[in-house]
Order: structure tokens, then sequence, then C-alpha cells
């Protein structure tokens, strides 16, 4: 089953009145370069322009492949863009306010390729931003494969949180505070990787060693029972982890692959992306709905936005299309070893 976007005065209701307070899943779209917003009680579409396009403010260009939206300590809306290299931040109804990494500047030697991340809520750090970097292709000059922190006022580099030594990390792509640690999820390494609040590496949650499956993990979720839901990319499937490890689902319709994103709903269903869309499935393998198609939609963040609402746009009809490139080519193209330096 496929929805359509709503009427515009539905979707402005959807946000008004008794039901301005229900949270909305926020969903960064690389190919329109906008965050859209999706309700977090079923996954339908409220708006495809919850954050639109905000250019190149001071001549950086803020928006070339956005990955994932924060919600900053003082409740504004960080997002991260990998080709942009930067961090941007806007208000809670989706203004845009600064590029906020680096105090505004964008600096590939320090930010480049750079993925999901976290707001810190708990620990000696809270408020520090994580951003999780890969860097390019020559380590002599960039910094690389770490996980930045930037102060939550300034947007500053701080000390990196965690970095490639003594069993640290390759290929950073999302960050999540889980059951007391930090995880990262690696794809070079094929592994979460837990890290204590204050940054010290704390051993592995888990890997491809344990579990093949784990085969590119990108966005990781607590689901609501607690447990962790994690995207695996290149394998195709969604696994849920017990909080210690133990591997207690494995999901996938048959229908998709090559997930990204991943956040649980309301109604116990999972709202992923894929390099097709936006879907809404069931643990038990269905396909509840694509709430919206498309090959770039990427990490997804649960949110509560203020009232009164922005205005909404409503989008065009869904139209379900295919993935036609090789897992090779899907692959190069998601680490952004293919972006044109």
């Amino acid at each position: 089953m496929t929805r359509h976007a709503p009427p515009l005065a539905l979707a402005l209701a959807a946000l008004a009145g008794p039901a301005a307070a229900q949270d909305l899943m926020l969903i960064p779209d690389s190919a329109t370069d906008r965050v859209w917003a999706f309700s977090a009680a079923d996954g339908s579409l409220v708006t495809d322009s919850y954050i639109a396009d905000p250019g190149a403010p001071g001549g950086v260009d803020a928006f070339n492949r956005p990955i994932e939206v924060m919600e900053s300590a003082t409740g504004t809306l960080l997002v991260t863009d990998q080709f942009a290299d930067v961090v941007s931040e806007f208000t809670a109804a989706g203004a845009f306010i600064r590029v906020f990494s680096l105090g505004g500047v964008k600096d590939s030697a320090v930010m480049d390729n750079i993925r999901g991340g976290h707001v810190l809520t708990t620990g000696p750090n809270a408020g520090d931003v994580l951003v999780c970097n890969a860097g390019n292709t020559n380590p002599l000059t960039v910094s690389q494969d770490n996980v930045k922190s930037l102060d939550p006022a300034d947007g500053s580099e701080q000390a990196d949180f965690a970095f490639n030594r003594y069993g640290g990390i390759r290929g950073p792509f999302d960050a999540l505070e889980y059951n007391g640690d930090v995880l990262i999820s690696t794809d070079t390494q094929n592994a979460l990787v837990k890290f204590t609040p204050d940054g010290a590496f704390n051993e592995r949650f888990t890997s491809s060693f344990d579990f093949p499956q784990i085969d590119f993990p990108q966005q990781m979720a607590e689901a609501l029972n607690g447990n962790l839901l994690v995207c695996c990319f290149s394998s195709g499937v969604i696994l849920e982890f017990a909080p210690d490890a133990t591997l207690v689902g494995q999901y996938d319709p048959g229908t998709l692959s090559l997930y990204r994103g991943i956040a649980e709903l309301d109604n116990g269903n999972l709202l992923v992306t894929t390099t097709t869309g936006v879907h809404e499935i069931t643990r038990t393998g269905l396909v509840v709905a694509t709430e919206a198609a498309g090959t770039d939609f990427r990490y997804v963040t649960r949110f509560t936005p203020p009232a009164p609402p922005v205005p909404a746009r409503a989008a065009a009809p869904v139209t379900p299309i295919e993935e036609t490139r090789t897992l090779e080519q899907a692959i190069a193209d998601e680490r952004g070893t293919t972006e044109a330096e």
C-alpha cells in the first residue's frame, strides 16, 4: 500500500490544535536538500518541507547531502551534511540560524565526508555535539576516522570524542547513547563500538565476527522496549539486539533492501529509509505503507515540534521506484567515495 500526501489543509490540521504536541519523525532528503516530517504515531507524511534548503549563507553551502537531524541542548535543530562538510543550525520550527560547525567556516582538513551524529544528554560532556567524520583519502593532511566533538555554544572544535587508536574506530557512520554507553556504527569494521560518555574506548557491542549480517551498519535507534535497532545497508536487513548484545530479531519484508535509517513508531511498527523511499514495516515482514518514494532519504529523528506550527506543503502522490545500481555502486556512493572532489 502507498499513501498519498495529505492536502495542505489536512497537513496543517495535523499539526494544529490538540495535536500540536504530536511528535514528528524528521528525515533529510538529499535529492531535494529538504527535511521532511512524518507522524511519529503512524508514519504518515505531514510535510515535505519542514526545513528548506538554506542555500549558501556567507558563501558556505549548507546542504549538499544532508544526513541526520539532531536536537541541540537548547532545543534548536542541527543537521549534518556529508558533502557540504558542515553542521547547520535551525530553529525548532525549521528556520535557518547559521552554519554551526567550526564557527561557521568549512574546513575540510578538520571535517570531510561527515555522516550522522548525536548530541550528548548525559555525562561530563552533556550538550556536546558529536559528528562522525570519515575524512578523505589523504591521512597525512586530513583528520580521519574519528568522531568530532563540537562546543555546544559556538560549534568550535574540541578534542576528538573517539578516534582510530587502541581498538578505536574506522569508517564511523552514526552515534547513539545507549544503555549507559555511546555506540558508534562503523562500516569499515562492520561493528558497533562502545565508548564511555567521556569518550574512553569500552570494547565492542557486537560485530560481524559475532553476526555476519552486520554488514555496513548505518543508523541505530533505541526501540520502545529498550532494545537496539540497527540498519545494515549491504546485507539488507534490520537487526534487533537486547541490551546485552543478544540478537533477538532480524527483519526484512523481502521487497526492500539497502537500509539506511530507522525509528520505531508509536504503533509498534518500524519507519525505515532505503534507497527507494520511506517505508512503514512490521517486525513480521510486511510493508504496511510506502510513505514517500525517493532515492536519497537518510536518517530518522524523533522530534516534538513547537506551536504554532510552520506552514506545511503537500508533496506529489507517491510513485514507487526501484534501485537500479549494483550493490558495489550503492556502497561506494553511500560512503562518499564517488563524490567529485
